[in-house]
């Protein structure tokens, strides 16, 4: 009995990375194979987004814990981005971004009432676990993250797990560790060729995981593993240079700090006032 035992033990992550893999995975692979090309009208409009902004710059405002107020205010006349919670951001200063993005579901339950979409000039969201309507909201296709604990997620082979960016938002996003991964796939496809990051600490190991300027209510109960999520993102963004290198796009990281050391480190003081002189 003791064996027996001891073999569940040790085969039960294996046997429920099995049985994600069989559920959600063919939910996912439906969704995208199936459902997708099934409603091109809803994913057809996001076409008129490719390479309209060729050869341009971005600057992707994050909601990390190492933003201030001071830093976003630079950013009045350039092409911006925010995400998630970055909506608090605008009862503190009259800048606002070109564009915003929300990936997750939880999140987006607990701000909606506060998001208008109106603000900006279009807002990408997951079609697959968000309703959203409004003037310029965009679903997106999404390929969603596996959901299941990190020792689950340890027993799926390397080879599923692999990160993956689409080049042709019509068709499938990667969600990725989170929403910025989703951003830079979009920022792709319209054409950028410069992209700057601020605010995108990818560390979920202090006590705030957002900027005081940003945070909400129980917005640290989103992580049942902080470590993991942070990795995460790192390999996103790994990912996410590898193809930018490809393309021949640059990404900078702007950001004040923070664990996030795949791109060139600048500082948002120097690139902006460059740009003025």
């Amino acid at each position: 009995m003791n064996y027996i035992n001891s073999f569940k033990t040790v085969t039960r992550p294996y046997r429920n990375a099995f049985r994600v893999l069989k559920h959600q995975g063919m939910d996912i692979l439906k969704y995208i194979y199936r459902y997708v090309p099934k409603h091109r009208e809803l994913f057809d409009p996001l076409k008129k987004y490719k390479d309209i902004h060729k050869g341009e710059r971005c600057f992707i405002v994050a909601t990390g814990p190492s933003l201030t107020i001071e830093d976003v205010n630079k950013l009045k006349g350039e092409i911006c981005w925010t995400c998630n919670s970055g909506i608090n951001l605008f009862s503190k200063t009259d800048w606002r971004p070109d564009y915003y993005a929300i990936a997750d579901g939880t999140v987006f339950q607990r701000i909606k009432d506060h998001l208008d979409p109106n603000e900006f000039k279009a807002s990408f969201y997951n079609h697959k676990d968000i309703e959203w309507f409004g003037n310029n909201v965009m679903p997106l296709p999404m390929w969603v993250s596996l959901v299941m604990d990190s020792s689950t997620r340890n027993a799926i082979p390397h080879c599923l797990r692999k990160k993956r960016m689409s080049l042709d938002i019509s068709k499938k996003v990667f969600m990725g560790g989170n929403v910025t991964n989703v951003i830079l796939q979009i920022c792709f496809y319209m054409g950028f060729k410069e992209i700057y990051l601020l605010g995108c600490d990818c560390s979920y190991k202090g006590a705030s995981f957002h900027s005081e300027l940003t945070g909400y209510k129980n917005d640290d109960r989103l992580f049942e593993n902080a470590d993991y999520v942070g990795w995460s993102m790192i390999q996103d963004h790994m990912c996410a240079k590898k193809i930018a290198d490809k393309l021949g796009i640059k990404i900078y990281n702007a950001t004040r700090g923070g664990m996030l050391e795949v791109y060139p480190r600048v500082s948002i003081d120097d690139v902006i006032n460059t740009d003025t002189q």
